[in-house]
């Protein structure tokens, strides 16, 4: 036993799945999102009991939406696997796509999935091992910021222009405009991080090329509960003001988005 999952969405259920968690605290739904689960060239059937409260005996990994989690009524020992930036507890930075295929098969959508930490107390050394052995790259690093800090950039880029033009990732992608915004607006937010001191690999434009041309029939988890928006694009425009930095991509990005979201009341 590794972990227990709060918040069985397809993250959740992927994530919980490869460290063999033996139980989820579910939400309103009261049953993972996934019980088959591919990891590498095998398919998987989990099936975690389903408790009302996380329990004391293992860490517990969550993985709702940052804006819907209860920060202050969580035990010591939390990894958040959340997009996003600003949450009051260490991240597992998720550098995957994840998707339910026609079966109902959850399955990483792209490159081989990777997960980038922080230093950890040796509670989650069972974890990391178990992502490990089940395919998932796993990265410790010293600093994990700028991990974070690059997921943040994707995510406020293709995610959000999906959700302004209803379009798919595939769409948006091959749209030679749109492409081009994307580019830009991760140029952006790369000098952003940079400006602000964070630990960025070089090539964020590039990383974020490949990865876009390959995930194509992703479905980004802004298109299902935009609430999340703030703690991605609306982070990345906050750091912009407080740098005084001009950042037209990120805020042609911005605009467009609330126009699609006050037309849809």
């Amino acid at each position: 036993m590794t972990c227990g999952v709060f918040g069985p969405g397809l993250v959740g259920c992927f994530l919980g799945a490869a460290a063999g968690a033996p139980w989820v605290v579910a939400g309103s739904s009261g049953r993972p999102r996934a019980t088959r689960v591919r990891l590498g060239q095998r398919v998987m059937t989990w099936t975690p009991q389903v408790i009302p409260t996380p329990r004391a005996d293992l860490p517990l990994l969550v993985t709702t939406r940052v804006h819907r989690t209860p920060w202050e009524s969580l035990p010591t020992e939390v990894l958040a696997a959340q997009n996003g930036l600003g949450q009051p507890r260490p991240v597992a930075t998720c550098m995957f796509a994840v998707d339910l295929d026609a079966d109902g098969v959850l399955h990483a959508t792209g490159p081989r999935p990777r997960v980038v930490v922080g230093p950890l107390s040796a509670v989650w050394s069972p974890v990391l091992r178990a992502w490990e052995a089940a395919g998932i790259q796993v990265d410790q690093v010293a600093d994990p910021r700028g991990a974070q800090w690059e997921k943040a950039v994707l995510n406020a880029t293709v995610g959000p222009l999906c959700l302004a033009t209803g379009r798919t990732m595939a769409a948006v992608w091959d749209d030679p405009v749109l492409r081009q915004l994307v580019l830009e607006a991760t140029a952006e937010g790369e000098a952003l991080g940079r400006a602000a001191g964070l630990p960025l690999a070089p090539g964020m434009v590039e990383r974020a090329t490949a990865f876009f041309a390959v995930v194509g029939d992703h479905h980004p988890s802004v298109m299902r509960d935009a609430g999340e928006l703030p703690w991605v694009l609306g982070a990345l425009l906050d750091a912009a003001d407080r740098q005084r930095a001009t950042t037209p991509a990120l805020r042609h990005i911005a605009v467009l988005v609330a126009k699609r979201l006050a037309a849809s009341g």
